[in-house]
């Protein structure tokens, strides 16, 4: 099986919002550090160093985490810190997007941050 085959059974896996996937593929995961370990990710991919990828994966794993805890939360009737916990994951996966589009083939994307104020 070739990486193009690979890569469409990942994805068929995972498209799926009846049941929860939480990759596995990196050890490390866990709440925290979340955007410390983005920012770790996109200053390597920012100076091309080699670990870009794995750190980017870290940071997805925990991004997971913390939407699995988040649900977990909302069963248990912790609405206010599950909230809590899906915002910063949302907010995560934005950075996410505007580095990308800072960072990225240009034209590709255009950053919404205000780099004057700081604001979007």
């Amino acid at each position: 099986m070739n990486n193009s085959d690979r890569i469409r059974k990942i994805i068929e896996y995972c498209d799926n919002d009846r049941e929860t996937f939480v990759s596995k593929a990196f050890a490390d995961g866990g709440l925290e550090p979340l955007f410390p370990r983005l920012h770790r990710a996109a200053d390597n991919q920012a100076s091309e160093g080699m670990a870009t990828f794995s750190r980017y994966g870290i940071w997805a794993n925990t991004v997971n985490d913390n939407i699995v805890e988040a649900l977990s939360l909302l069963d248990t009737g912790d609405y206010q810190e599950a909230r809590r916990l899906l915002r910063r994951s949302i907010n995560s996966i934005s950075a996410f997007a505007e580095i990308q589009a800072l960072l990225g083939p240009k034209g590709m994307g255009r950053p919404t941050i205000d780099f004057r104020d700081g604001r979007g």
